[in-house]
């Protein structure tokens, strides 16, 4: 007779099973827009509820049109990122003023509320994880206002540096990010330090540490850096969610291949494909698709004739696993940009060209 036992030997095939069933990606025109008490039009996209397969994280797009507000809440944290628009947030009765591409963390419990003061509907990328939250009894959401248009201005202090009383940076604007690589190889890339790395087999980097000492230009062509979950980076102090960063690559460029636990990317600019254990993924502006995990293989392909910018996203609880199966699932690379190799390869000639004459 089976055992519970023979369900844990199981686990592994059902988990691997469910993974491949489950949605890979969304594009925008595939949104559900719905108005809610806390937004006038969102709609999710990596989730559970649109067919994903996620570790409890959810993804989503909100609009607040031009002369109108959120409602009021509080629930677990929150990462956001402003792909249109202007405006403010209200954290714990505190202004925070934000344009088009900032970034925020809203921490866990803070009462908050987004303004459009724009004359442009303000769209924003979110990431929380109320379904992990549930899972651990502790999905709590407080609505004390619902949305609704402007009638007058709320009068509350304004931070003056983006920080709230704790320490913990809220927002950052997109010119005060700290951007890296960039070009071919980044600066002072040699041709000689470019590894070749045998696909069959791959540098083992561990966590996310490993990857984070890749030299700038060896993966993406350039990189933005917003946050980290359990780094100081820019002043932020997530935990429970990241929007960590843009990757950009150049017109026509492909990526380097890597694997690693679930992360999110949500594309803000140019046109292509990922290859995804296997499956080409396409995308285009307002597609978001998964990187599933533990150690996905992948690879981010520019196929438009504008740098792609990917908002990539990794859930809290990627760390903590992370740095705990770092031996049964570690953080895996294989091939470095492809265009750096073929410049390391012309170097490689032009050397031998040099010897023989």
């Amino acid at each position: 007779m089976p055992t519970y036992y023979d369900d844990w030997l199981n686990m592994w095939e059902k988990s691997r099973e469910e993974f491949r069933n489950s949605r890979k990606w969304i594009h925008e025109e595939e949104v559900e827009w719905v108005e809610t008490q806390q937004d006038a039009k969102s709609g999710l996209l990596v989730s559970p509820e649109t067919g994903f397969r996620t570790w409890g994280t959810t993804s989503m797009i909100s609009e607040i049109p031009v002369g109108a507000h959120t409602g009021m809440h509080k629930h677990g944290e929150e990462a956001i990122h402003i792909v249109q628009g202007s405006g403010f947030s209200i954290v714990n009765g505190v202004r925070y003023d934000w344009q088009q591409f900032a970034t925020m963390v809203i921490p866990f419990g803070a009462v908050h509320q987004h303004w459009n003061t724009g004359d442009t509907p303000v769209r924003y990328f979110s990431v929380l994880s109320p379904h992990l939250e549930f899972w651990c009894g502790m999905a709590r959401f407080t609505q004390y206002e619902n949305w609704g248009k402007n009638t007058s201005m709320p009068s509350v202090p304004v931070s003056a540096n983006g920080y709230d009383d704790k320490g913990r940076r809220i927002v950052l604007s997109i010119t005060d990010a700290p951007k890296r690589g960039g070009g071919e190889g980044g600066p002072g890339l040699a041709a000689a330090d470019i590894p070749e790395i045998d696909p069959d087999k791959p540098l083992v980097l561990g966590t996310i540490e490993g990857m984070m000492g890749i030299r700038a230009g060896l993966h993406n062509a350039g990189l933005t850096e917003f946050m980290h979950v359990g780094k100081d980076v820019n002043g932020f102090h997530p935990y429970e969610q990241e929007i960590s960063s843009y990757l950009i690559n150049v017109p026509h460029d492909e990526g380097g291949t890597h694997a690693h636990m679930e992360a999110h990317l949500y594309i803000i600019q140019g046109e292509g494909y990922s290859v995804v254990d296997g499956e080409q993924v396409p995308w285009k502006p307002g597609t978001c698709f998964q990187v599933q995990g533990p150690q996905t293989k992948h690879q981010h392909v520019n196929t438009s004739d504008v740098p792609s910018i990917q908002v990539r996203v990794a859930p809290g609880i990627r760390y903590f696993f992370e740095a705990m199966a770092k031996d049964e699932f570690p953080y895996l690379y294989y091939k470095v940009r492809p265009a750096l190799l073929r410049q390391k390869q012309e170097a490689d000639r032009e050397r031998e060209r040099e010897r023989s004459r």
